[in-house]
């Protein structure tokens, strides 16, 4: 009896079976020119879980997918939490220097990637000494072939709802990358709540060119969707191209997207033609979306239902503004999911006033369990009882939360963090560079865009285009800075601590 209890708890493999249980002949994923039904989904991720198994990997283990977002991904995501592995999914467009730290923090076992990459890793693998499996998979036909003659009966590991489902690793405000572990209970407590205030059902046809290795695609695509019994639409790219054949042809009636696609959205002819009157849906987060685009969105299409989310890889969905107030409050974050709390403190934990600025926090079992590794970085996220966001904001009667700043330095561009202290360690590594301030200056299309002022050595050139070069050496593309000044000295306080608000009113006017 004790048994089947513990097999009976909540785990994000058992969200999928509970769709394939209910809508066995539903399709679950479209991705390019495969189709895959719940029911072939799920017997394609218990082949996939045999494979690993026979390949020696077991419950506990980290496995590590580096895979764009395609049909394969998605069967790999699950077979990975089917065996009870704990996933550590990588951004592809990584460079060799930020892969291997984190396979190396994270004490990889398996790497599942694209052959490209499996080149890559097998060039790192006499510094990673955890590693032990490589598989490449080239193609979703490859893949098929590679689980065939095994099994599709599920294979019940013995994991509960509190053991580890991943380890996301979000960029640190020191230049380390932080992972953040988080259950199997915080993927399923949270992915419930999403489903009720994104209202995500069965009916629901996702457009998803949002990273499915990033938390926000992870849970509020990936996840909701497939959990909720509805069809996860995996475009080519993220362009609105691709959101008008997700509705041309796939039926489209959710996008989620980012303010940097909203704003295409609204000035593309052939996206007004074919959305104007459809009934549909735009999730986005990382940053409001201004006035004059909230106008033109909605005036334009009458039928649209927008959602404005807000969470952390830490939290992953906490806030959200939904189309009844979208609106009346353009700029506001939104209000706590349903069954999650969340609240705006003072240092001592207290809640503030309405409209005096606080820290958001949040408790629950949707929280992570910790940073890997890194036992002050957890303590300082993770104490009194609450997970720290470091976001500020303030909060009014009605309950609706407005985020204002980062207590951490972080840009947010195009959806995408990307931490200033991690770009300024590759431009001071540059031999003509003497000192590096970057930050976030606000943008019309990227809600902010990455920008540096560079002090130059003494008798020393440096171009715009040695600084980008020397960005994309070391970092993913969207971190490079869109806008470079060279400057004679950085404004800073009595300690000498460079005053980056002060940059930021500086520059966000000035040309390059």
């Amino acid at each position: 009896m004790l048994k089947s209890l513990t097999s009976s708890r909540m785990t994000v493999s058992r969200l999928l079976d509970r769709s394939a249980e209910f809508w066995p002949d539903n399709v679950a994923v479209v991705a390019g020119e495969t189709e895959l039904t719940y029911a072939a989904l799920r017997a394609m991720s218990c082949r996939l879980e045999r494979v690993l198994q026979a390949s020696g990997i077991k419950a506990g283990d980290r496995v590590s997918l580096i895979l764009p977002n395609t049909a394969e991904f998605v069967v790999c995501f699950f077979a990975i939490a089917r065996i009870g592995a704990v996933l550590v999914s990588l951004n592809p467009a990584y460079t060799d220097d930020e892969l291997y730290a984190i396979l190396q923090d994270a004490e990889v076992r398996s790497v599942l990637c694209a052959p490209s990459h499996r080149e890559r890793i097998e060039a790192m693998r006499s510094r990673l000494p955890a590693l032990s499996v490589v598989i490449a998979i080239p193609t979703f036909q490859a893949l098929a072939e590679l689980c065939t003659g095994y099994p599709d009966e599920r294979f019940d590991a013995e994991i509960g709802e509190s053991a580890a489902h991943a380890i996301l690793f979000t960029s640190g405000t020191t230049g380390r990358a932080k992972g953040a572990i988080l259950s199997h209970r915080s993927r399923v407590v949270n992915s419930l709540a999403g489903q009720i205030g994104y209202e995500i059902t069965s009916q629901t046809r996702a457009n998803v060119p949002a990273p499915l290795f990033h938390s926000g695609g992870m849970i509020l695509g990936l996840i909701n969707v497939l959990a909720a019994g509805g069809t996860l639409l995996v475009p080519r790219d993220g362009s609105v191209d691709a959101a008008v054949d997700a509705f041309a042809h796939h039926g489209a009636n959710l996008l989620l997207t980012v303010p940097t696609l909203v704003f295409r959205m609204v000035e593309h002819a052939r996206f007004r033609q074919i959305a104007r009157d459809l009934p549909f849906a735009i999730i986005h987060g990382a940053a409001p979306i201004p006035q004059p685009v909230v106008d033109r969105l909605l005036d334009g299409f009458p039928q649209c239902r927008p959602f404005h989310g807000y969470g952390s890889t830490e939290a992953c969905q906490l806030t959200v503004l939904g189309p009844d107030e979208y609106r009346r409050f353009p700029t506001a974050t939104g209000r706590a999911l349903p069954g999650v709390d969340v609240r705006v403190v003072d240092e001592q934990g207290a809640n503030v006033a309405p409209e005096h600025v606080g820290e958001i926090v949040t408790a629950g079992p949707h929280v992570f369990d910790g940073y890997l590794n890194a036992p002050d970085q957890t303590a300082e996220a993770l104490h009194d009882g609450l997970h720290w966001t470091g976001d500020l904001a303030t909060i009014d009667e009605r309950g609706i939360i407005t985020v204002i700043g980062r207590r951490k330095d972080m840009i947010i561009t195009g959806g995408l963090n990307v931490y200033a202290r991690e770009v300024e360690d590759v431009l001071q590594s540059h031999p003509s560079v003497m000192e590096a301030a970057v930050f976030g200056v606000p943008d019309m299309e990227w809600g902010e865009a990455v920008a540096a002022a560079i002090i130059v050595k003494p008798d020393m050139n440096l171009s715009e285009d040695d600084v980008v070069r020397r960005c994309r050496e070391h970092l993913a593309s969207y971190k490079k800075p869109k806008h470079v000044w060279f400057v004679g000295e950085l404004p800073r306080n009595t300690l000498g601590k460079i005053q980056k608000p002060k940059l930021v009113k500086l520059y966000s006017e000035r040309p390059t």
